[in-house]
């Protein structure tokens, strides 16, 4: 008499069961786009003919991975102390483990950190636990002596209560190189996805408000650029073919980007010898346009034999 409702206990706890999934981060990348003039009107230094961040190196994958403390702060990829392009900085999520290099002295080191963060993609948000850890290191000169560094990111949803004022703060991005566990931005206008295994974050990416108290007052929440993690590294497939259209006396070159890849056009008169047109663009599976009319892209409008290229990352 009392199978028949042992068995509907049974099938409730089984379909209950089914219906929690949890999915670990191990792996995919988070691509920031950040914006040179918004950096540089931070409120910090006092020279107003000096911007106040000024990125001028990026360490990824293993330019950071084989790098100690030290070696952040004091070596060069791009030499001398050149500003570079802020967008399509591409840090990797991190695994379960990490390996640091280690300065031969005392004192502050490297502090990457590996991936913790599990999410029921039915509720990402009402599930998300743990942090994901990237790899990925931005350095900054200004209105300063030596360097200003960010990097060593782990990414949480919500801070903990009991470490952090406002602790219910969505998406923030923390930082672990130097000062470890200060969070470095904050998010805005964030769009979630989760399907088929796949996840995407995408949104605004501002000021923290322990930035603002340690450096730059008055500046928490103010936009500073974009991000967008994409989980689990994306399978390898073929490039997407542009397309070439004349329009007058230019050439539009349009194309559907792959999410977190990134693409730099170039264009040549030889095949030999080839120049960049613009900044390197994420792809956030949009379709891309660019158009080539001359300056300020390109020295002059096309004409006679330019041949274009797409080199994607």
């Amino acid at each position: 008499m009392h199978w028949p409702l042992f068995s509907f206990i049974a099938s409730l706890l089984l379909a209950l069961s089914a219906s929690a999934v949890t999915i670990p981060v191990t792996s995919g990348t988070v691509v920031l786009d950040l914006d040179p003039v918004a950096l540089g009107n931070l409120n910090y230094g006092t020279d107003p003919n000096i911007r106040a961040l000024i990125l001028e190196e990026f360490f990824r994958g293993d330019e950071d991975r084989n790098r100690t403390y030290d070696q952040i702060l004091s070596q060069h990829i791009v030499p001398n102390f050149t500003e570079i392009p802020a967008q399509c900085l591409k840090c990797e999520i991190n695994g379960t483990s990490v390996t640091n290099l280690n300065d031969p002295r005392p004192g502050p080191q490297r502090h990457r950190v590996p991936s913790t963060f599990t999410y029921d993609p039915a509720n990402v948000t009402g599930t998300a636990s743990g942090v994901i850890g990237l790899t990925g290191i931005t350095r900054y000169i200004g209105d300063f002596t030596g360097g200003f560094v960010l990097g060593d990111f782990d990414i949480r949803y919500n801070l903990s209560a009991t470490e952090y004022p406002y602790p219910n703060r969505g998406w923030v991005f923390v930082n672990n190189y130097a000062f470890i566990g200060v969070p470095a931005f904050e998010t805005a206008n964030v769009t979630v996805t989760a399907s088929s295994g796949k996840l995407v974050v995408e949104g605004d990416l501002t000021m923290s408000y322990e930035l603002d108290l340690y450096f730059f007052p008055g500046d928490w929440g103010k936009k500073i650029g974009t991000f967008r993690l994409e989980t689990p590294t994306a399978a390898v497939m073929p490039p997407r073919m542009p397309l070439l259209t004349q329009t007058g006396g230019g050439m539009r070159i349009d194309l559907t980007g792959k999410g977190n890849a990134c693409y730099q056009l170039q264009y040549s008169t030889d095949l030999l010898n080839w120049h960049s047109i613009g900044t390197k663009v994420t792809g956030r599976e949009q379709l891309i346009q660019w158009n080539d009319n001359g300056p300020p892209l390109t020295p002059s409008a096309p004409s006679g034999s330019r041949f274009y290229r797409l080199i994607e990352d």
